[in-house]
């Protein structure tokens, strides 16, 4: 029996979204060993996401108290947007979820959403004036992708705060937060990543 050229098409659909989401754990995976690797992470309360390939109402998070170093392609959870868990095992860490779903649902752009609280760009955020001057070829670069939000209103445990962090972002993909460290999103994980390095 012949498939339909319309099934034949589903199903060439379905594998593709399938080998995506296994390309994206894979990225992820590899992002959050990186990101060991050049120190830019701090305990287990920085987030590195990536909305679901094929799925527009949920990401990629680790369960928490997962150490970045220990996150390999079969450890995130997939978590909707409200905040429920799809698949995976563990518990889902409140300020991710705070932050990175409104970003995630509010940015179509916002594929991979990453905040950090590296040190050198969580030190510069905790200056009077942390804007970076544009001095230079990298500056200038940072300059026409950073935002910087002055408002800090401490740890983040509700969605509002996240939409908040949504809109000041914009069409921007470099959020400056004050005293709090920095975020950063991409259309992929490599670009997010390229963007926090």
């Amino acid at each position: 029996m012949q498939m339909s050229p319309a099934r034949l098409a589903h199903q060439d659909e379905a594998t593709a979204i399938e080998r995506a989401i296994q390309d994206g754990r894979l990225d992820l995976a590899a992002a959050h060993r990186l990101a060991v690797m050049h120190e830019f992470n701090e305990g287990i309360f920085n987030h590195l996401t990536l909305r679901v390939p094929g799925h527009d109402d949920r990401y990629f998070q680790i369960p928490f108290g997962t150490h970045w170093s220990e996150v390999s392609a079969s450890t995130f959870m997939e978590v909707s947007y409200d905040g429920e868990r799809l698949s995976g095992e563990g518990e889902i860490e409140d300020t991710c979820h705070a932050i990175h779903a409104p970003v995630h649902q509010l940015i179509p752009d916002a594929a991979a959403v990453f905040h950090t609280h590296m040190p050198f760009a969580s030190a510069l955020t905790r200056l009077e004036d942390p804007r970076i001057l544009p001095i230079g070829q990298t500056e200038l670069n940072i300059a026409a992708h950073a935002v910087y939000d002055t408002e800090y209103g401490g740890l983040i445990f509700d969605k509002a705060e996240g939409e908040h962090v949504a809109k000041t972002l914009g069409d921007k993909t470099m959020l400056f937060m004050s005293n709090h460290g920095v975020l950063v999103c991409g259309r992929t994980v490599a670009e997010a990543y390229d963007r926090l390095y």
